[in-house]
């Protein structure tokens, strides 16, 4: 174990104490020394650190949309100036007579429009520190506050730190590390904090104690064992001792019953002599057992017998205090040598001894040091490097303080749907290394008005204009299918449902309280198999058939027309039909024929399979009826237009700009208009959008909501088209076209400004 040799830190106090007391001397001396402070030069200016607008736009949406500001410069120039008035870089001192001009003046709007979409602005602005406010000594606080409302949030904070106020950081960091580095952990205080001398000497004793303690048990044991084998010879002694005995005394006791049966067999020869050897075997017990109890102590015994073996009671002998005092416990446990244990010294005895003999003085310095760590840390580093789990900070750089210091800051922001504008401004501080600071003025508040899709509503769509005609005329077709070419008959139509069309129109006309059916005309046609002549008496009577039928389903005055072969559509459907392989020829023959019947002759003659051709799939669509409904507003005497105010319809467009868009398709969705549109555009429904606007006459915001939708699309070219089309449709909405992110970033990508603005 390495040794540690203790620090005299009474020493270190003293010296500590005494640099204190000569440092803070000349502070309390009766003549103080005023020395130039750091920031000194900050109070003699007025610069101080300004946001504006980015270059590229003041807020961006969701998808990166931005606004760009507003800026007028004014240049440097002196051969206008009017009398008493000069240049401000000009002069020498101050002249109240004179009128002093700034120099370069960069005036910038102070508000500017913000795109909303999803319910999400992007705040961007550039913050400006221009390098008079900067120092390689200094520290540079810049702390932007949004203003929503009622409420002001803190943003990031991004800090400036000049190269020299870093390497004063970084001086702190070292010197805080040096002096962690002199702390001690508690665990090493065993092995650091110990007076060795005393410590090792207490070892010695406990081991020397612990030794000592087993050689006394060791000895003991010894003793025992000893003290037990010769206590077991001396019951083995006894009992050779009364064996030797009991030997002899059945030996003399046999034979004097020997010799007195003997003798009674002399005196008499039939006389029993076991009665005499039982007696003599009785006298020998008799005598062997007073024997016993006087040679040997047997009280312990409860019945003693001739049969007695002392050795094998030698141990409830010992049970009875025939054991030394100072074995029994050994003896009572049945102990050997093999169960007595050494105690060896651990490294608890010896953490145990070394705490009776820490070096006090340096571990409760030490352990102050461990308690005032976070003391020592603000005492010794001025000015704490941010880490990275410290939350409201976006930017910690460190700079030259050579060049104006820009950064362009981005902020995400959600909106309330009644938010109308968002405002930010920027608290500044500078802090420099001997800590005087120094607080700048609030900069000028920058406004942002949320723009959103929603301003773009047409609320002259809520009075519905429709232009009521005094006389109208419903045309409309139907193609009979004749069970023969040369039919008829209305009951030859295997179609008559194609009728039901004209009487539900009739129906419905007559209905409308201020709408009358004069008259309907039918005009029947036919194909042109067989004569034209019996063709157009054919189609007269077609006409009459479908009139009757008509008149029988309640429809008044209905009037038949014969038309006859249709020559003209004819015509279209051979022109546009591709398969025909002499189709110009055919056309030709069509367009400059005199006789009708010998046209189609020399049709079927010259061009037979063109001619099946036509006849197959042409000549059906030829057989029809023209039906035409004359319609009478009796109630009006010309043309009129009639307004009629929407309820629905305006509430429909105020939830659109409370931006209750669903809310609002709900009230607007029947009527399939330019504000249909724009609710489904804000609603991101780009597909039903472009469906709606389609199918609506070109205007200029439609166009604009079509290259909205085309460019959400990726869909470059058409977007641009639209684009086109709508600033030269509605010169006004160029300027609405760097609000809305889709069709900003589409005009910057394709250099479509100048284009937009003629």
């Amino acid at each position: 174990m390495k040794k540690y040799t203790p620090f005299n830190f009474s020493l270190l106090f003293f010296i500590i104490a005494f640099t204190f007391m000569i440092t803070i001397s000349p502070s309390c001396s009766i003549k103080k020394n005023y020395r130039k402070l750091d920031i000194e030069r900050l109070f003699m200016q007025t610069t101080k650190p300004e946001i504006t607008f980015a270059d590229q736009g003041g807020i961006e949406g969701l998808d990166g949309s931005r606004s760009v500001s507003e800026e007028v410069s004014f240049s440097e120039y002196s051969g206008d100036l009017s009398q008493n008035e000069v240049l401000v870089n000009e002069m020498d001192k101050l002249d109240t007579t004179k009128t002093y001009r700034l120099s370069g003046v960069v005036v910038k709007a102070k508000s500017n429009f913000a795109t909303e979409r999803d319910g999400r602005v992007h705040v961007d602005f550039d913050i400006i520190a221009p390098v008079d406010i900067l120092d390689p000594y200094w520290r540079l606080t810049l702390a932007p506050f949004l203003i929503d409302g009622d409420s002001i949030t803190p943003l990031d904070t991004i800090l400036v730190t000049g190269e020299g106020f870093r390497d004063k950081q970084l001086g702190d960091y070292e010197a805080y590390q040096d002096f962690l580095s002199t702390i001690v952990d508690p665990s090493a205080y065993d092995s650091l904090f110990v007076d060795w001398k005393g410590m090792n000497k207490d070892i010695y004793k406990m081991q020397r104690r612990n030794y000592n303690d087993y050689r006394r048990n060791y000895d003991l044991m010894m003793d025992y064992a000893n003290w037990k084998k010769m206590n077991e010879m001396e019951f083995l002694r006894m009992e050779a001792i009364a064996r030797r005995h009991k030997k002899h005394m059945q030996s003399r006791y046999w034979r004097k019953s020997d010799k007195k049966a003997f003798r009674q067999l002399d005196k008499n020869k039939g006389i029993d002599t076991l009665g005499i050897y039982g007696q003599y075997m009785d006298k020998y017990k008799k005598d062997y057992t007073s024997y016993l109890k006087r040679q040997f102590s047997f009280d312990w015994v409860d019945s003693i017998h001739p049969d007695i073996n002392i050795h094998a009671h030698k141990d409830s002998i010992m049970r009875r205090s025939h054991i030394p005092r100072k074995y029994r416990d050994i003896h009572q446990k049945g102990l050997t040598l093999r169960d007595l244990k050494a105690k060896p010294f651990t490294k608890e005895d010896s953490a145990r001894i070394a705490k009776r003999h820490y070096l006090i003085d340096e571990i409760v310095l030490n352990d102050m040091n461990i308690e005032r760590k976070g003391e020592i840390f603000k005492e010794v580093v001025e000015f704490p490097i941010p880490g990275e789990e410290m939350t409201g900070l976006r930017l910690d750089t460190v700079i030259t303080a050579e060049y104006d210091f820009r950064y362009p800051y981005k902020q995400p922001w959600k909106i309330e749907k009644s938010t109308k504008k968002l405002e930010v401004v920027l608290a500044a501080m500078v802090e420099g290394i001997d800590k005087s600071t120094f607080v700048f003025p609030l900069s000028d508040t920058l406004t942002y008005f949320i723009a959103s899709l929603a301003q773009l509503a047409d609320e002259s769509l809520v009075t519905e204009r429709k232009m009521l005609h005094k006389n109208m005329v419903d045309n409309q077709s139907i193609y009979p299918d004749y069970r023969t070419r040369k039919s008829h008959r209305f009951r030859d139509i295997r179609n008559p449902e194609i009728f039901d069309k004209i009487v539900e129109a009739y129906q419905i006309y007559n209905n409308e309280a201020d709408l009358v059916v004069d008259s309907i005309s039918i005009r029947a046609y036919t194909d042109l198999e067989g004569l034209w002549h019996e063709n157009y008496e054919l189609s007269l009577e077609r006409a009459k058939e479908a009139a009757d039928y008509l008149k029988q389903k309640g429809v008044r005055n209905p009037v038949p027309k014969a038309a006859g072969e249709d020559w003209p559509t004819l015509a279209r459907q051979v022109q546009s039909h591709r398969s025909l392989l002499y189709r110009q020829a055919i056309l030709d023959s069509l367009t400059s024929a005199i006789y009708p019947d010998m046209t189609e002759e020399n049709i079927k003659r010259d061009y037979p399979d063109d001619y099946k051709i036509i006849r197959d799939e042409i000549y059906p669509k030829l057989v029809r009826f023209d039906v035409t409904l004359h319609i009478n507003r009796p109630g009006i005497e010309e043309n009129t237009l009639q307004e009629t105010y929407r309820e629905d319809y305006a509430e429909g467009i105020k939830l659109l700009r409370e931006k209750e868009y669903m809310l609002a398709l709900e009230k607007l969705a029947k009527y399939a208009d330019y504000n249909t549109a724009l609710t489904l555009v804000c609603l991101g429904y780009n597909d039903k959008a472009q469906e709606v606007l389609e199918a609506l006459p070109e205007s200029g915001r439609n166009e604009y909501l079509l290259a909205i939708i085309k460019a959400r699309k990726d869909n470059k070219n058409e977007a641009a088209k639209h684009l086109q089309k709508a600033c030269q449709l509605s010169p006004e909405l160029y300027s609405r076209t760097r609000l809305d992110s889709e069709v900003r970033e589409l005009a910057d990508e394709l250099n479509l400004w100048d284009t937009l603005n003629n």
